[in-house]
């Protein structure tokens, strides 16, 4: 887990902001916490936050001006982000950036999209820009957190092994890696653990559609990676950023192959 960088994000309608905070923080192997939740955290060691939130009459959330009020005053660096109803970014972002600016802090980024909007006379039509922040507006804020805090980015130490196993059905390929001055051990090729990350909480068991992820010697591991259908859950739901997956287009086809007669999830 990234503890360098921190995401504060107030969503409170329809969760559009929170969708494109969620995609930056997995990217950044980051925490994304509420306004509430960092008003009673230390902030102070963090080098860089994220505060974002729908627009609201022309501005952010007023719990992120709370936020910005109990920061000191220390060089941080921080980036702003929101959802938006008007098409433009216009001048919403101002009121936040004034006030980061007074208590010394540098922005490093700003990133704003379109969100679903059904107030006012969008309700006449049954809402505006219907199905917004979209996955490709998802894939922007990915590539914004990317290309303005590349440091910060969660590694994959799998494309650091030289020579991989091939995969085979049951006890997953076990490689050990060497980083910083110590070593991390990774289990698997499709769906690879990090096990000096993962803490065995179980939430990837959980979400798995196909049970394929089982919890072993407090770590978590597959022993069915070849039957991993790529959905994604388990590396969305890991608050600890241990798990990665690894395919290609011949990959992607295979999924499709190999489960082409199967006609339940169990």
């Amino acid at each position: 887990m990234n503890h360098k960088c921190i995401i504060i994000c107030e969503s409170i309608y329809n969760d559009n902001t929170l969708k494109i905070a969620k995609a930056m923080a997995q990217k950044l192997g980051c925490y994304c916490i509420t306004a509430d939740e960092a008003l009673i955290l230390n902030l102070d060691d963090h080098q860089t936050i994220g505060l974002g939130s729908g627009i609201y009459f022309g501005k952010h959330h007023p719990k992120l001006f709370e936020v910005v009020e109990k920061l000191n005053s220390s060089e941080q660096e921080v980036f702003i982000f929101s959802t938006r109803g008007n098409p433009f970014l216009g001048k919403y972002h101002q009121p936040l950036n004034d006030a980061l600016v007074e208590k010394n802090k540098k922005i490093i980024g700003e990133f704003s999209v379109r969100g679903y909007d059904e107030t006012g006379p969008w309700v006449i039509i049954g809402g505006g820009h219907k199905g917004k922040p979209d996955e490709k507006d998802l894939k922007k804020a990915v590539r914004f957190a990317q290309k303005t805090m590349p440091q910060h980015c969660m590694p994959d130490y799998y494309l650091q092994v030289q020579s991989k196993l091939p995969i085979s059905e049951g006890e997953p390929n076990s490689y050990v890696i060497g980083t910083n001055g110590s070593s991390l051990l990774l289990k698997g090729d499709r769906v690879t653990f990090n096990h000096s990350n993962c803490n065995g909480c179980g939430n990837c068991v959980k979400v798995c559609p196909l049970g394929i992820i089982q919890i072993e010697g407090k770590k978590a591991i597959s022993k069915r990676e070849l039957d991993c259908t790529l959905c994604q859950l388990c590396v969305v739901n890991c608050k600890q950023r241990a798990i990665t997956l690894h395919y290609n287009w011949r990959d992607a086809i295979k999924v499709a192959q190999r489960h082409g007669k199967r006609t339940s999830l169990y």
